[in-house]
C-alpha cells in the first residue's frame, strides 16, 4: 500500500512537471565571438542579450508533438580598439514536428523529428564607412532530439534536458565578395546572393541544456543556451558564437 501511495505520488509529481512544461518562457545573457568579412577582418566580441519563447503540444491520442520556438537576441560586441562597435540583432523562428518516446524505468523521455528554420536580421558596424550594414535572411530544415530524465531530490521532482538542432540544408542570402548593397537593391545587379547552405559549407548547431525544478505553482528553469552560426559563400566568412546562462520559468 505504501509503494503504491509512493508510485502514485512519483507519478503525479512527473506528471505535473510535465504538464506545466507546455510552454517555456526566459532570457540568457551570453558571451559572443563574431566574424564577418563583409564588414570587418576583426573578430568581435561582446555581450548577446536573449528572449526565449518555446511551446510543445502532443494531443493523448498521439506520440507526435508540434513544437514553436522564437529566439530573439540583440549584440553589442567590439574590437580591442572599440569595444562598442558591432550592434547587431537576430531572430529565429523553428516550427517543427518531433515522435515521442516515454521508457517509464529510467524516467526518460525521447523526442526526435525536424523543423522548419527561419533567421532574419542584421549587422551595423558603426567605425565601416564602406560597407557598414550587413543584413541576414536563411532558410532551412533542421533535424532536431531532445532528452529528458525526471528525478526527485528531498521528494521534489526535477528534470534535465538537453535539446539540440542542426540545420542540414537550406538557402541564405549573401552579398558577393566586393558588392554593395547599392549594387543589389538598387541597381538590380544579382551576383550569386541567394546561395546554398549545407553543413559542408556552414555547419551550424542549437543547442539549450535546461534544469526544471518545481516551485510551488511554477516551474524555475535555469540552463546554457548555445548557438554556433556559420557560413561560407561568394569567397566570404561569417560566424557567430554565443554561449549564455539561461533563466524563465515553464507553464
Amino acid at each position: 500500500m505504501i509503494k503504491r501511495a509512493i508510485l502514485l505520488a512519483t507519478m503525479v509529481g512527473i506528471g505535473a512537471l510535465m504538464a506545466s512544461a507546455q510552454r517555456l518562457t526566459a532570457v540568457s545573457v551570453a558571451y559572443t565571438d563574431i566574424l564577418d568579412t563583409y564588414l570587418s577582418q576583426e573578430k568581435f566580441t561582446g555581450t548577446e542579450i536573449s528572449f526565449l519563447s518555446q511551446r510543445t503540444r502532443m494531443s493523448d491520442s498521439s506520440r507526435v508533438s508540434r513544437e514553436l520556438i522564437h529566439h530573439a537576441s540583440v549584440t553589442m560586441a567590439g574590437t580591442r580598439g572599440n569595444d562598442h562597435s558591432l550592434l547587431s540583432a537576430l531572430y529565429n523562428l523553428r516550427f517543427g514536428w518531433h515522435y515521442n518516446w516515454t521508457f517509464p524505468a529510467q524516467r526518460l523521455h525521447l523526442r526526435v523529428g525536424g523543423a522548419g528554420d527561419l533567421t532574419l536580421g542584421g549587422a551595423y558596424d558603426t567605425r565601416n564607412s564602406n560597407n557598414p550594414a550587413q543584413a541576414r535572411l536563411a532558410l532551412s530544415v533542421d533535424p532536431a532530439a531532445s532528452l529528458s530524465w525526471d528525478f526527485h531530490i528531498a521528494h521534489r521532482p526535477f528534470k534535465l534536458t538537453y535539446a539540440a538542432a542542426m540545420p542540414l540544408v537550406g538557402i541564405a542570402f549573401s552579398p558577393n565578395y566586393g558588392q554593395s548593397y547599392y549594387e543589389i537593391f538598387s541597381r538590380g545587379n544579382y551576383d550569386h546572393n541567394v546561395v546554398f547552405v549545407s553543413p559542408l559549407s556552414g555547419p551550424q548547431l542549437h543547442q539549450m541544456l535546461t534544469l526544471d525544478v518545481r516551485l510551488w505553482r511554477t516551474t524555475l528553469t535555469v540552463g546554457y543556451l548555445c548557438d554556433i552560426l556559420q557560413m561560407e559563400a561568394n569567397d566570404l566568412k561569417y560566424h557567430q558564437y554565443s554561449h549564455g546562462i539561461l533563466i524563465g520559468w515553464r507553464y
